[in-house]
Formats: structure tokens, sequence, C-alpha cells
């Protein structure tokens, strides 16, 4: 919301916002107290900025109470967000959201919520479905769709978004398949801000230093980026105005971010979480872990990006550390390695093939996939995990099972999973080997030991 209170700031419109939550929790209920007004606080060190945010109209969640009762705050939702005074639809989701698979960005259409919205499109459980059925019902009314902005770390959001939405469309209403393609405008955006699940430690230190309760804090870092696809057509608040970057060329802000911090955070968490640190900020307090994810990043992911205006590669590196390194915002290992197999694909598999192609060091990245790969092996055999979730888990947990254990049986089972793991993976000489190799090691508690002699030969 920061770039959006920047803009009603700058150039006073008709743009407030509405929020919706698909799934838990219940966003009406938390801000219907506050009248739609929470703050937003920027954190680093000591220092915080404290913000209130007032351009949120109010908030509403289906219910998941029963059945009847969230198909009934379902078709209310919908009906707010089909009225003609709505331009744009925002969405902040989770790569499982999409309901896709990771490995190809296809639509799982055995995908249980695809399934039911295929059953029942006018009660959907999906956000494509949701969105299929905004798209129907506005078209139904002769009215022109919303703007779809995707705001989230699904690589090419608003292009996957459409192409999700298009297959489902393609069982549920074909007829309106070409109008989807042509007519509604689906965009693709890159943000780039740590903001961290607010804790009630957050809360509580907000209250005292405050003196008023909010329970619908949010946490941040300082640093913001936002880089939107520009398209004519679109109608957009003036974004563009304080510091949104609008561009043909969204797709290489995307992929430098991608893969230089959020594949530093996918590595060092798992490996950190592996080790029992609980916030990122122990884990690069470490000096091991910190100078790895720096050196992991500079050698084998950097050489392989474009180059793009305004980000100084090794720059960028170096800030990436230094945010994380951030003890003020709490972001848990374990919150990052939450739906893993969601995220490894684009984060950390495909520069480690670039690597292999070009002939450049791939050596870190196969330690921290092998890493993932271990930390997998470990969910799978613990039935009493709650700490982290992934779709990916009861794969894990049936094929830890049938391997009794045997962890380099279960590799070699996993990595046939095409929904995570391209072809390739298997094509790559020594690859499964190293993998092996070093879960072997991370599983022998040696973490330490492998980070240390990867630095050992790639001092710089």
């Amino acid at each position: 919301m920061d770039f959006h209170e920047d803009a009603l700031q700058h150039q006073f419109g008709a743009w407030g916002v509405l929020g919706i939550n698909l799934r838990a929790p219940d966003i009406g209920a938390v801000l219907a107290p506050q009248e739609g007004l929470y703050c937003r606080q920027l954190r680093f060190g000591d220092e915080h900025q404290t913000r209130l945010i007032g351009g949120l109209l109010g908030g509403m969640s289906v219910s998941h109470l029963n059945e009847p009762i969230r198909r009934q705050s379902v078709r209310k939702i919908l009906g707010a967000v089909v009225a003609p005074e709505i331009r744009i639809v925002s969405m902040t989701v989770t790569e499982k959201g999409y309901c896709h698979a990771p490995s190809t960005g296809i639509l799982q259409e055995g995908h249980p919520d695809i399934v039911h919205d295929i059953e029942h499109p006018r009660y959907p459980l999906s956000v494509p479905g949701f969105v299929l059925e905004v798209i129907q019902m506005r078209l139904e009314l002769g009215q022109v769709p919303p703007t779809f902005i995707s705001c989230d770390n699904v690589p090419a959001n608003g292009n996957t978004l459409k192409n999700c939405v298009l297959k489902l469309a393609e069982q549920v209403c074909p007829n309106l398949v070409p109008r989807i393609a042509n007519e509604v405008i689906f965009l693709s955006t890159m943000v780039d801000r740590i903001v961290p699940a607010t804790r009630e430690q957050d809360i509580s230190e907000f209250q005292s230093w405050a003196g008023v309760s909010d329970a619908a804090l949010v946490v941040g870092e300082p640093y913001r980026m936002w880089v939107i696809e520009d398209d004519k057509r679109a109608q957009l608040p003036a974004w563009h105005e304080v510091g949104a970057l609008i561009t043909n060329n969204v797709h290489d802000y995307e992929l430098v971010k991608m893969r230089a911090v959020n594949g530093m955070q996918t590595a060092l968490a798992h490996l950190g979480h592996l080790s029992n640190f609980k916030y990122m900020s122990d884990v690069l307090d470490n000096e091991t872990f910190r100078e790895f994810g720096r050196t992991l990043i500079m050698e084998e992911v950097l050489p392989n990006l474009p180059q793009v205006s305004g980000i100084e590669p090794e720059d960028y590196v170096n800030e990436t550390v230094n945010r994380l390194v951030n003890t003020a915002i709490g972001h848990r290992t374990a919150q990052i390695s939450t739906d893993g197999s969601q995220k490894i694909r684009h984060r950390l598999l495909d520069p480690l093939y670039d690597a292999f192609k070009v002939g450049i060091p791939r050596d870190g990245l196969t330690i921290v996939v092998a890493a993932w790969l271990t930390h997998m092996f470990k969910l799978g055999g613990d039935a009493d995990q709650k700490e982290i979730s992934d779709p990916f888990l009861s794969v894990a947990i049936k094929v830890r099972a049938e391997s009794e254990n045997n962890l380099s049986y279960f590799i070699d089972e996993l990595l046939k999973e095409r929904t995570v793991f391209p072809k390739w993976v298997n094509e790559v000489p020594d690859l499964v080997s190293e993998f092996k190799a070093i879960a072997a090691q991370i599983w022998d508690q040696k973490i330490d030991k492998i980070l240390r002699e990867y630095l050992n030969t790639h001092q710089r």
C-alpha cells in the first residue's frame, strides 16, 4: 500500500482499496473495529518509520465455516468485485495459489481446487476460478473486466495467471476463451520488499511504543522496488509518479530479483533451518553462511543475469546481504522454507542448469538443492511437523515411507516428480550422485564443514 498511499498524496483520485482474503485470516473482522485503518512500520536495526494507511476502505473474507456459508460469502465478494467502479484487481498470493505445476507453469487440472471450480464455477475455491468468474460476470453485464495485476513472486505472474485462467475457461466457458485472451488485461509485476508475517511480538512492541493496539499491523523493511508491465490500455493510479517503474522489460528485473534476492533467501533458509537457526538474521550473522550466500550468487548466478537499468549487480548482492542481516523484522527461516517445492525451480534449479550450460561453477547451487532434498527427507519423516507446509509434503511422506528411510533412494524417487523437477536433472553428468553425497553429509550435520570447504575453493 505504500506506493498507493504515495500516489494518492501526489494526485488524489477515486482509487480507494477493498481488501479481500480468499483464505484465513478474516480481514474484515480484523479491520472493521479499526474502521479500515492500520499502520505500516518499516524497521531496520533500531530505526523505524511508521505510517497510518488510509486508502483501505474495508475488508472482506470468504467464510469457511461450512459449504453453504462459504458459497454465500463467495457470491457476496464476487458481487462487490464486479461493481463497475472496480477498475483494478491486484493479487498477492503464494506460489501454490495459482494451482499450476512449478516446473511448467501450466494449470494442474487435477488440483482439487480446480476440479471443484470446473464442477462449481459459480462458487470458486481457487484464484484462477475466482478471476474467471469475475470476468464472466462483468462480460455478462456488458462491462469491461477489471485489469488484473499480480504482485507476487511467481515468475511472469501476469502471464501465468492469464494462462491458468484460459486453461480453466476451456473447461468452464470455452466460448469466452478468445475474448479473455484478447480483451482482458493481465499485468506482470516485480515487487521487492521483505514483509514477514506479523508476529504477536511485533504487535506488542508497537502497542508499547504507540500506546494503541493495531491488530492489522504490517511490519517490513525500508527497501522497496516495484516494476509494472506497460500496457497502454490499462488505467492506473499515479504509481509511476512516486517511484514505480512502468516498463516493457519486467522479465529482466524479475529474473535478477528472483535469482539474486529470492535465490539467496531460499538457499540460506533451508541450510539455516536445518542448522536450527530461527531467523534469517541469525543465519546471516554467521560469517560462514553469510559469505557462502554472497559467493554463491556472485560466482554462480550473476554471470548469467541480464543487465538492467538502475541495478549494479555486485552492489545489488551486497545490498541483499545487508537487507537479510536486518534483525528488526524477524523473518523466520521456516516461513521462507514453506512451499519450497513451488520455489526451487526458478530460484535454484534454473540457475544451476544455466551455470552448467555455460561451464561456470555450479557446486554451490548443487549444495543448496541437496539441502532442499534433505529438508524434504526430514519433513517426510516427521509426522508431527507443523511449522512448515508444502503441497509436495504428501509426496515426500509417501516416498520416505517407501524408501524405508533410505536417503539415496528417497532422492532418486523425488527427482522423478515432474511437477517440480525438469528432465534435465537426470541428464546433467554426475549431478544426482553429487546431490546424494552432499545430502548424506548434511544429514550427518556437517553443513558448516561443507560451506567452509566451498569457501576455501572459491576464495576471491
